[in-house]
């Protein structure tokens, strides 16, 4: 009953998961339609088996056993699996080659125990036959793997975390089917010595555990599930939100990448992208590097320990605004901190203009109006109209103010 129910269950939630990696199929790189395939049909066959022997119908449970023998297409639908891991073209009519053997093989199966009682050579014949196509599959999937997921000169088309996970994957995939393969060979030869019906029925519960555990590890990996792109969006918008400015930074291009040597950078800067938008924040919120009148992007790239393609890069393909406008951003978010603070209380507003990177009044007015929507007078005025003295206004709010002023301009 306990194991029944397991099989009935399991299948249950194969259907969920195929059904959800069908939904992402275009966008997840580490599912394909014929992972989708197996994982239906193996589910509709546990589902079944499950539901069949809970009836406890002789005459059912025959009928089931006469078509047993179409699960042999789980064996090429792995290896194709893996053939065009990754691909975007997953389907080609060369690939219904592989189910030639399987289809002619349920059908002389079929013919055999629906009319005449197969005798031990007849039997025999089947079992090597069948043990052969097993293993010949089982080891062309292993050369395939090999020959890509496998190799390691692939690392370098894949950031190393997800190399790692689709390695780790693809390892453990294998591994499980080469289990339940020895299993249905051993099933076979121990119903064949005790002169049964060859269906492989005979432990059937290992394989169960065994497809229980593949669905257990695609449920808790999401990249496996929804594939890397949907999970590194929601990862990264999530992280995002935790910047300042989290509507300059853009995790894909802004415009498209053309540029040979850009091509090859996109590689490299993409496994470390949130942490550049982390890393120049904090160095531009939290330092005076941008008082400099003289910093430039090389600059800038230097004293924060990037490199400087990597630095112009980022600006030019995952930023909505120029570092020059980036920079003029973050001084005028400078000079209102220092109002907030009082600085004018003792200083001019062209002293202002100049300490906080601007060579004159001129171009420190016009920024700040842009920035910010209002003139420089016009803010100071805003916070007395307020009742808030100068040196007690809050810097915070006023960095969130000029942040908020930032998006509604520039965007």
């Amino acid at each position: 009953m306990i194991l029944n129910t397991t099989f009935i269950i399991s299948g249950i939630i194969g259907f969920i998961i195929s059904a959800i990696l069908f939904i992402n199929k275009k966008s997840n790189h580490v599912m394909n339609i014929y992972m989708i395939l197996l994982i239906a049909l193996n589910s509709f066959r546990f589902f079944t088996y499950g539901i069949i022997n809970l009836i406890s119908n002789k005459d059912v449970l025959t009928l089931y056993a006469k078509y047993s023998n179409l699960s042999t297409l789980i064996i090429p639908l792995a290896y194709l699996y893996f053939e065009k891991l990754g691909y975007k073209k997953s389907f080609e009519k060369k690939d219904l080659f592989h189910f030639v053997f399987p289809t002619v093989y349920f059908l002389i199966t079929f013919e055999i125990y629906e009319f005449i009682i197969p005798n031990y050579t007849v039997k025999l014949c089947l079992y090597i036959v069948f043990m052969i196509y097993l293993t010949t599959y089982c080891y062309i999937s292993y050369k395939v793997l090999q020959k890509t997921i496998w190799n390691k000169k692939r690392e370098n088309k894949l950031s190393k975390n997800q190399y790692k996970k689709v390695y780790n994957w693809t390892l453990f995939l294998f591994i499980a089917l080469v289990l339940a393969s020895i299993r249905l060979i051993l099933s076979l030869f121990i119903e064949f010595t005790q002169n049964e019906q060859s269906k492989g029925f005979s432990y059937q519960w290992i394989t169960a555990v065994i497809w229980i555990v593949i669905l257990i590890k695609i449920l808790v990996s999401p990249e496996i599930l929804y594939g890397y792109k949907i999970l590194n969006e929601k990862v990264l918008e999530d992280r995002n939100s935790k910047l300042t400015f989290e509507t300059i930074w853009k995790l894909y291009p802004v415009s498209e990448i053309k540029n040979a040597q850009h091509l090859v950078l996109k590689d490299k800067i993409n496994q470390n992208l949130q942490n550049y938008f982390e890393i120049i924040e904090k160095n531009s919120l939290d330092s005076n590097l941008f008082r400099d009148a003289t910093l430039t992007l090389n600059d800038f790239a230097t004293k924060i320990n990037i490199p400087k393609s990597h630095l112009s890069y980022v600006f030019k393909y995952h930023s909505t605004i120029s570092f020059s406008e980036y920079k003029k951003t973050i001084r005028i978010l400078d000079a209102v901190k220092l109002i907030d603070s009082g600085y004018l209380k003792n200083n001019t507003m062209d002293s202002l203009s100049k300490k906080i990177g601007f060579t004159s009044y001129n171009p420190f007015f016009t920024s700040f109006k842009e920035i910010t929507g209002q003139a420089p007078v016009e803010y100071i005025n805003s916070i007395k109209d307020l009742n808030k003295p100068l040196n007690q206004h809050p810097a915070s709010n006023s960095k969130n103010q000029v942040v908020d002023l930032e998006f509604s301009n520039l965007n």
